[in-house]
């Protein structure tokens, strides 16, 4: 997998902000079923649990506590980000058996 680089959380929100302001964004949105506010929330909460290489190992039940969406909301809101090209999901040693998320710049 090509690295696409994290410059830190604020640089990140940015680049989901961008992206959600995008025309194209909006077909994404509307095939997940998920609104831009849940997908920002969502992505607040990866962001201030990101690691400095923009790995986030929160469970999707962990995010949905910590924003108060139902736990299928917080997987539409990470499908949305994976296929708005801000995030992906990775398995390796560092995930010790888990999936983690590595947030990047599209």
């Amino acid at each position: 997998m090509r690295h696409r680089g994290f410059a830190g959380p604020d640089a990140w929100l940015a680049a989901v902000e961008r992206e959600l302001a995008r025309p194209d964004a909006l077909p994404v949105l509307i095939a997940k079923g998920i609104d831009p506010d849940a997908v920002r929330r969502v992505a607040r909460i990866e962001a201030s649990h990101a690691s400095p290489l923009g790995r986030c190992c929160l469970s999707a039940e962990q995010v949905a506590g910590a924003t108060g969406l139902p736990r299928a909301s917080v997987l539409r809101a990470r499908l949305a980000l994976v296929e708005l090209g801000l995030a992906d999901a990775v398995t390796g040693p560092a995930s010790a058996g888990g999936v983690q998320r590595e947030l990047h710049h599209g």
